[in-house]
């Protein structure tokens, strides 16, 4: 219909900040944030790269970081994908018995927070045990690992616990605690994807039932954005030399230099100056990479990979051991032919999509991925009508969502699967941590007409 690619791509940007920003206050904008971050980094990244980082830039030619199909070609695909993958996902959810936003969502917090009032410690314990599996998973196996950590990934739904118990006396200091402990550990570790995406995962709790002025919702966007564009800048400088270097100094000083430096030197928005940003948030370079392979060199596999790695999300490691693992070594090689050595990177849902399916099959298949997500999503607020504390494991369930579109498909079913699981297993061994009491039996008195049968359970 029309080649103007960039308008384009700029009014979805634009639509998904309004939409998000709107919504703010009133519901959970993790949807909203889902497709922001799939449109920033699959759209509009590489509009900067087409139009500052292409063949004649000397940075982009010396690195080969130059898009790899021409901007008709990737952009026929990739917009009218990310188009209906965010039309989709951001669809309103507003049934006659439950929603994301409004007054059912408002009922429900106030439920939750009713009920954390007279459990006020079970917070407190989630990020007490979420701590201290953190610390106990490093020296376990892999093959152990993810499940610890989903008890440190249990921790943030004890955060958001903690900061609606609003009369708890020391919830200012477990709060600062905790999120110090996080800092602290990203800095020692170098990995900064839990500080940044978390924060998204936990952004819009924070604004509930607040009534915030628009322009000042906006102000805190662009800063965060700035924020995670900075931490990106000097991220691989500060790991070179933490873990190449043998750097003995303070972390948080060192790191604290760097932005620092980074600040001081006042040319940010030169190409130059803005090619690392550009080459760590250009995931629409890696599906370039797949588009000039497939059909040219490689024909679409019509899905089989990506039904293989589908079904590795559904059947345990103990009765498939060699199932394909999530992480982007094998799709890179497959999708794209290159092989990763001490780097890791992946080709994105998006790219899966095209080389499994081509052009139309791959929007298609976008918008079916967008739908999954929906529905499970959707599926938290479903069962949050009977058990409100259910709204707060949000983070637990769709964190690694958050970034899908730099990861891949696999990723997104294994931990929507795992987290799923791992959630159902607590609220089954301890349902008192979801608001819930076990069924409690006495001997009713004979000469009472009153008392309820010997099995009555006490509920809520």
């Amino acid at each position: 219909m029309t080649d103007w690619y960039t308008p384009l791509v700029i009014s979805l940007l634009v639509s998904i900040i309004v939409l998000m920003l709107d919504k703010l206050g009133k519901g959970v904008v993790l949807r909203e944030i889902i497709a922001l971050h799939t449109c920033f980094v699959c759209l509009v990244m590489p509009v900067i790269g087409y139009a500052f980082f292409d063949r004649s830039n000397k940075m982009a030619r010396a690195f080969v970081k130059f898009m790899q199909v021409p901007d008709l070609t990737y952009f026929g695909f990739a917009l009218p994908a990310i188009a209906g993958f965010t039309l989709i996902l951001c669809w309103p959810i507003d049934t006659s018995t439950y929603s994301d936003n409004g007054a059912f969502l408002q009922r429900t917090v106030a439920r939750a927070k009713e009920i954390l009032k007279r459990k006020s410690l079970i917070g407190v314990y989630l990020l007490a045990i979420g701590t201290a599996m953190f610390w106990i998973s490093k020296f376990l196996p892999d093959a152990l690992q993810f499940a610890f950590l989903l008890f440190f990934f249990a921790a943030f739904a004890g955060f958001l616990y903690v900061f609606y118990q609003t009369e708890f006396r020391f919830r200012r200091i477990i709060l600062i605690f905790f999120g110090a402990f996080i800092i602290l550990t990203a800095l020692n570790s170098g990995m900064f994807t839990i500080v940044a995406y978390m924060s998204l995962t936990l952004f819009s709790f924070f604004f509930l039932g607040k009534k915030t002025p628009f322009w000042r919702k906006l102000s805190l966007l662009v800063l965060g954005i700035f924020a995670l564009l900075l931490i990106q800048s000097v991220k691989p400088t500060y790991r070179a030399m933490t873990w190449k270097q043998d750097y003995e100094g303070s972390n948080v000083a060192l790191f604290g230099g760097l932005l620092a430096d980074k600040l001081s030197e006042g040319n940010w928005f030169t190409p130059d100056a803005f090619f690392l940003i550009y080459v760590r948030t250009n995931q629409g370079f890696n599906v370039s990479m797949v588009m000039r392979r497939f059909p040219e060199r490689v024909p679409y596999d019509g899905g089989s990979t990506l039904l293989i790695n589908v079904a590795s999300s559904l059947v345990p490691r103990l009765f498939w051991p060699d199932k394909p693992e999530a992480g982007g070594k094998y799709n890179m090689q497959y999708y794209t032919g290159i092989t990763l050595r001490g780097w890791s990177t992946n080709v994105g849902p998006l790219g899966e999509a095209y080389g499994s399916f081509g052009v139309a099959g791959g929007i298609i298949y976008m918008c079916f991925l967008a739908l999954f997500i929906r529905w499970a999503y959707s599926l938290v607020f479903k069962r949050a009508v009977n058990t409100p504390l259910l709204v707060f494991w949000i983070p637990v369930l769709f964190y690694q969502v958050t970034y899908a579109a730099e990861t891949d498909t696999l990723q997104v079913f294994n931990s929507l699967v795992k987290s799923a699981f791992f959630i159902w297993l607590l609220y089954r061994q301890w349902p008192h941590w979801f608001g819930i009491e076990k069924k409690q039996f006495y001997i009713p008195l004979l000469n009472d007409p009153k008392e309820t049968p010997l099995t009555q359970p006490l509920t809520e």
